[in-house]
């Protein structure tokens, strides 16, 4: 899978979260949070140098991992 890359011109502290921040919510390593990234498993975010992803997103994605 190859990465999905969306540039946003404004960015809400409430809607995104850096790769950091993602690792606590889901209580991964940050490291991981980047490789779903570049793999395409999350969208990636890109807000003048800041990666990002969208907490809509994570909570989807958590709650489909939840349920296996």
């Amino acid at each position: 899978m190859t990465a999905k890359v969306k540039r946003i011109n404004v960015a809400s502290t409430s809607d995104f979260l850096t790769a950091e921040e993602a690792g606590d919510f889901l209580q991964i390593q940050p490291a991981v949070i980047r490789n779903y990234l570049a793999e395409g498993k999350l969208t990636t975010y890109k807000f003048k140098s800041l990666t990002l992803v969208k907490v809509e997103e994570l909570m989807e994605w958590k709650s489909t991992r939840s349920r296996r």
